[in-house]
C-alpha cells in the first residue's frame, strides 16, 4: 500500500544542489550610471570592443555592460515611440471617413 504524503513533501529538494537561488538585482553606482549614460547618448549600440572597453573602466562585466545598453535601448523605444503615439492618438475618421449623411 502506498504511503499518503503530500504535494508538498513531494515536490521538495532532497538535496542542497538541487536548490535555486534567485540571482540578486545589479545595483550600479551613481559614476557607473553616469558614465554608462554619457556612452548611451554617444552611441545607442556599441560595438564589441566599446563595451568590453566600458566594462574595463567601469569595472564590471561585460555581460552587465551588454544587458544594460540592451535595457536602456528597450527604454529609449518606449519613451519615443510609445511616447509618439500618446501625444499624437491615431484618429480613425482620417482613415475611414463617416458618410456624408
Amino acid at each position: 500500500m502506498a504511503t499518503d504524503t503530500s504535494d508538498d513533501e513531494q515536490n521538495q529538494p532532497t538535496t542542497k544542489s538541487k536548490i535555486k537561488h534567485r540571482r540578486r538585482r545589479t545595483t550600479f553606482v551613481v559614476y557607473q550610471l553616469v558614465e554608462l549614460e554619457m556612452a548611451f547618448s554617444y552611441c545607442r549600440c556599441p560595438t564589441n570592443r566599446e563595451r568590453c572597453e566600458l566594462a574595463r573602466r567601469l569595472d564590471l562585466t561585460e555581460r552587465l555592460v551588454r544587458i544594460w545598453f540592451f535595457n536602456r535601448r528597450q527604454k529609449w523605444l518606449k519613451d519615443n515611440i510609445i511616447g509618439y503615439f500618446n501625444a499624437n492618438p491615431i484618429n480613425p475618421n482620417r482613415y475611414y471617413p463617416q458618410d456624408a449623411a
